[in-house]
C-alpha cells in the first residue's frame, strides 16, 4: 500500500492539472472522467467474473499494466489527441480489477472487532506515501517534466505488487447475477445506502478532478501544489490513528455524524479560498476532516458484509458510485460551460453531497462473522 500510494499519488493529483496544462477545459477534463465512469458501469459485471477466475491478488497484478498504459497514453496525448477518448477505458479497467481485488483480499482477512484499527493502519501507510509523493513529483516535474513522473510511478507500481504473493491468493465465487444487482437498486431497504454511496461518489469526484485545477490556478505551478498536498497530508496522520481507534471503541455512527459536520464546513471554507495562504490552511483542514469522516464511514460499510454476499455488495457499490456520477457530473460540466462562478457552485454541490454520508447509518447491517 505504501509503494502503490507513493506511485499513484505522484501522478493522480497531477492528472487534471496535466490535462489543464494541455489546454483542456475543466468541462473536457470532467468529460474525460465521465467516460471512465461510463465504462465502469458497463464493464463491472464482466470484470467481476474475471476477478473470480484470476483471484483477488492476481487481479491487482492484472490491473497494473492498464494503469501503466494509461500513464504512457497521457504522455502521448498532446501528440495524439484521439487518445483522449481511449484512455478512460484503461483507467476503468485499472479501477475495476484493482478495487475488486483489494477489497476482496481485505474482507477475506477482516476482523469485525478491529475494522477501524485495520483501516487506520492502511490509511497511515497510504498517507506516508502521499506525504512523500507530491514533494518528489513536484520536484521531478520542475526539473524533468511530467514524463519522468509517469515512468518512475509506473516502475513503483510494478514493484508494489510483489509483496502480495507472499501468501496464498483467494478465488471468490460468483453467486449472483446482473438481475440481483439491478434488484438491489429498487429495494427500499437499500435507499439510504445508495444515497450515502452517491454522496461519496459526487463529492470525491469534485475533490479529485475540480479542486486540483483550482489549486493550479491559485498557485500557478505544479510543484507548489505538490508542497501544499504533502504538508496537508502530514497533518492527517495523527487524525487517522486517533479516528481508527475511536471507530472501534465508540459508536462509528456518532463519529460519522461529527466527521460529516467537520467536512461540510471544510468544503464551505473553499468558498473563501482566494489567496495562497488561505488555500493552504483550507486544504489542510479539508484533508484532515475528510479522514475523520471516511474512516468511520468505511468501517460501517465493511461491517455490512456476509461472507456469501460481500462480492455482490462490492459490485453493487461500484456501480452506484459510477452510475451516480453519470447522472450528476453532466450538471457540473454544464455549470462550467455557462461559466457563472463555476468553482464556487461546484464546491457548494460537493458540500451538499457530503451531508449524504451519514445515511449509511440506516443501511441494513448483517451481524455475521467474516
Amino acid at each position: 500500500m505504501f509503494l502503490m500510494n507513493l506511485a499513484e499519488s505522484m501522478i493522480s493529483i497531477f492528472v487534471p492539472i496535466y490535462l489543464y496544462y494541455l489546454h483542456y477545459s475543466v468541462t473536457q477534463i470532467l468529460f474525460f472522467f465521465f467516460l471512465s465512469s461510463l465504462g465502469s458501469v458497463v464493464l463491472a459485471l464482466p470484470a467481476a467474473k474475471m476477478v473470480a477466475k484470476l483471484g483477488a491478488k492476481h487481479s491487482i497484478l492484472f490491473s497494473t499494466p492498464f494503469l501503466i498504459i494509461y500513464y504512457l497514453g497521457l504522455y502521448l496525448l498532446e501528440a495524439t489527441p484521439w487518445l483522449f477518448y481511449l484512455l478512460p477505458l484503461f483507467l476503468t479497467l485499472r479501477c475495476l480489477f484493482y478495487n475488486f481485488g483489494f477489497d476482496l483480499n481485505f474482507v477475506d482477512h477482516l476482523d469485525r472487532r478491529r475494522v477501524g484499527k485495520l483501516l487506520s493502519s492502511l490509511a497511515t501507510f497510504s498517507i506516508f506515501g502521499a506525504i512523500l509523493s507530491p514533494l518528489v513529483a513536484g520536484l521531478i516535474i520542475a526539473f524533468s517534466g511530467f514524463v519522468a513522473v509517469f515512468l518512475i510511478g509506473s516502475l513503483l507500481l510494478i514493484i508494489s505488487v510483489i509483496p502480495l504473493f507472499i501468501t496464498k491468493d483467494i478465488h471468490p465465487q460468483i453467486n449472483f447475477t446482473s438481475a440481483n444487482i439491478v434488484n438491489r437498486f429498487w429495494q427500499k431497504k437499500n435507499a439510504s445506502m445508495i444515497l450515502s454511496f452517491t454522496g461519496y461518489a459526487i463529492e470525491s469526484s469534485i475533490g479529485r478532478n475540480v479542486w486540483p485545477v483550482f489549486l493550479i490556478i491559485i498557485f500557478g505551478a505544479a510543484q507548489q501544489v505538490g508542497y501544499v498536498a504533502a504538508i496537508s497530508a502530514f497533518a492527517t496522520v495523527v487524525v487517522i490513528r486517533l479516528t481508527g481507534k475511536l471507530a472501534d471503541k465508540f459508536s462509528p455512527q456518532k463519529l460519522l455524524r461529527l466527521g460529516t459536520l467537520f467536512y461540510f464546513f471544510g468544503w464551505l471554507g473553499t468558498l473563501f479560498a482566494d489567496a495562497s495562504v488561505k488555500v493552504f490552511f483550507i486544504d489542510s483542514y479539508k484533508n484532515v476532516s475528510e479522514r475523520f469522516l471516511i474512516l468511520p464511514w468505511a468501517s460501517l460499510f465493511y461491517k455490512m458484509f456476509q461472507r456469501n454476499k460481500y462480492f455482490e455488495l462490492l459490485v453493487f457499490r461500484d456501480m452506484v458510485f459510477n452510475a451516480s456520477r453519470l447522472i450528476v457530473m453532466p450538471l457540473i460540466m454544464l455549470i462550467f460551460i455557462i461559466d457563472f462562478y463555476p468553482f464556487t457552485l461546484s464546491f457548494i454541490i460537493a458540500s451538499l453531497f457530503t451531508l449524504l454520508y451519514p445515511l449509511i447509518n440506516r443501511a441494513p447491517i448483517e451481524e455475521s462473522e467474516i
